[in-house]
């Protein structure tokens, strides 16, 4: 009897101790590893308030009406007005005391006078022949962005070659090379290629802000042109900038929409009886379709109207018709939706309600239209013509 019940008690513990391990592992997957499979698996997201920001990355290029004016004569150079100095017409830039010049003297210039051409105007008495601003940084293209070729620019051509400015300020000018030019900043343009993919972000007439490196610039789009594989955007302005007769391109981020509201990713909408929607979860914990009203999208997510939103629709009463406005009841801020529903299809359209304004964005700068004033950011009236005479 003695040696069975040895044999029951090690059968005991044993049995013990396998209890034990399978309750660690099994508190190990409750504690670790099932947390992590929900998270996959959750098909719910509630609703929150984000910033909606759609932009392109690209190089801008400026394009001014501008005039290069050269040396008429050589000698000596006298400056009577500094950089980037607005100035009316009749204005004295600056004076040549004429001096000698020797047959074989080479230009520092040789480069930037090649690609101007014939493009560049001598005067003798340097007086400037419209308002504008002056600038002593050129190079060379001038006469290659103008207001007249900006349709016909090609992305293959003009990404490929350099655009650094000279400054020309020196002592001394041989004939012919280049002094000054005067810039138009009433309006001018930005041009600059985005994607084909990125496109559908661009209308006609619309605002949009241009994040440049020393500072922003609000824009209307002027035009969209196709180049091939890339799209061609001309932006029109009248904006300060602080370099605007100084560099021909620079970096910019284009950002088309810039909102704070509600956003749904596009996996979780779906659409209806042809309404465009989600499914909210209600009190008795079943989920209910609701309408959405889509503001703006980028392809992956979806700026929406929240709580309600304004639904036209035309009827006829007496044989004529007639607009009927009502508020539809929409998703609000902490609804509970389904992160894709079962109805969702990957080839569903998203895009934003055409009555929709999506020009009424939240960024630094609420204008809505072009109608600006050419300021710096300080206090100077750019629009008061400096007379150098």
């Amino acid at each position: 009897m003695g040696i069975n019940a040895q044999k029951v008690k090690k059968v005991t513990k044993r049995i013990i101790l396998t209890l034990f391990v399978l309750s660690l592992i099994a508190l190990y997957i409750v504690i670790y590893a099932i947390p992590g499979v929900t998270g996959v698996l959750t098909q719910t997201e509630i609703l929150q308030y984000g910033n909606f920001r759609v932009e392109d990355n690209v190089i801008c290029y400026f394009v001014r009406n501008e005039t290069v004016y050269v040396a008429s004569r050589a000698g000596n150079i006298n400056y009577y007005i500094g950089d980037a100095v607005q100035v009316k017409t009749g204005t004295r830039i600056l004076n040549i005391t004429q001096g000698p010049q020797e047959e074989d003297e080479e230009s520092d210039f040789t480069e930037i006078m090649a690609r101007l051409g014939d493009g560049g105007v001598a005067l003798t008495d340097f007086v400037s022949e419209f308002n504008g601003m002056t600038s002593y940084f050129i190079d060379g293209y001038e006469n290659y962005f103008t207001l007249e070729t900006m349709w016909d620019l090609r992305y293959d051509r003009v990404s490929r070659r350099d655009y650094t400015t000279v400054n020309v300020v020196r002592e001394r000018t041989i004939k012919g090379e280049p002094l000054y030019k005067i810039c138009d900043n009433r309006e001018w343009y930005i041009i600059c290629w985005v994607d084909a993919g990125s496109v559908t972000n661009y209308e006609r007439g619309r605002s949009v802000t241009i994040e440049l490196p020393l500072g922003d610039v609000r824009a209307e789009i002027l035009d969209i042109v196709e180049d091939g594989a890339k799209w061609l955007i001309i932006f029109k302005t009248n904006r300060y900038y602080e370099d605007f007769t100084r560099v021909r391109s620079a970096p910019a981020a284009v950002v088309t929409s810039n909102y704070n509201g509600v956003i749904i990713r596009n996996e979780s909408i779906t659409v209806e009886d042809g309404t465009i929607g989600v499914y909210v979860r209600t009190r008795a914990g079943t989920f209910a379709f609701r309408p959405i009203k889509i503001i703006t999208s980028d392809g992956r997510n979806s700026l929406v109207e929240v709580s309600f939103f304004e639904e036209v629709e035309i009827v006829v009463e007496n044989g004529v018709e007639v607009e009927v406005r009502r508020r539809v009841p929409t998703v609000n801020i902490y609804d509970e939706i389904q992160r894709r529903p079962p109805n969702v299809s990957s080839d569903t359209n998203i895009e934003p309600d055409p009555n929709t304004d999506t020009d009424t964005d939240t960024d630094t700068d609420t204008d809505t239209d072009i109608d600006i004033n050419w300021e710096p950011d300080q206090n100077t009236d750019m629009n008061t013509d400096t007379n150098g005479d």
